[in-house]
């Protein structure tokens, strides 16, 4: 009788144990969705960004040279400033941008956890950037997810040669 109540208490306690974890499938990654254009229609031939301050984490956030009209990136913010900042080269020519924004910390789910959702509250531009347009200025974990089109800012570049 103690043999068959010690071999039905391991076999329960061996189908509890067998459960499957909970899993996350959601991103708990807010990216800014950024597309770089030429202001005329210039085709941009190769982009790096780089985060202004970044040097602990590493500073160099995109070296693309695949030559294209539109580039399409993922850009992280800061969750610890109120503002971002960033050196672009295109077409080996320098610019930076600046954005000021606020942060919320957003339950994504119970097994996923949190993710920030930042608002963007303002930028500002040097002389080769023609203009900064801000088409969605909520930044959250679902930024990316959306179709391969979608931003949330247009960032336009003046690269003709004066």
């Amino acid at each position: 009788m103690r043999l068959k109540c010690i071999i039905f208490t391991a076999f329960v306690l061996l189908l509890v144990s067998c459960k499957e974890e909970k899993r996350c499938y959601e991103s708990t990654d807010s990216l800014m969705m950024v597309n770089f254009l030429g202001s005329n229609g210039e085709e941009i031939d190769s982009l790096m960004v780089k985060g202004i301050d970044r040097n602990a984490v590493g500073d160099t956030l995109v070296h693309d040279t695949i030559a294209a009209e539109v580039k399409h990136l993922g850009l992280p913010l800061s969750m610890s400033y109120d503002s971002t900042g960033f050196q672009v080269f295109a077409n080996g020519k320098a610019a930076i941008f600046y954005l000021n924004h606020s942060m919320q910390i957003k339950l994504v789910s119970e097994d996923c956890g949190f993710a920030p959702e930042f608002q963007i509250t303002g930028v500002r531009f040097s002389a080769l950037i023609d203009s900064i347009i801000v088409t969605d200025p909520v930044v959250n974990n679902k930024s990316s997810e959306t179709h391969a089109t979608s931003q949330n800012i247009l960032i336009y570049f003046h690269l003709a040669d004066n």
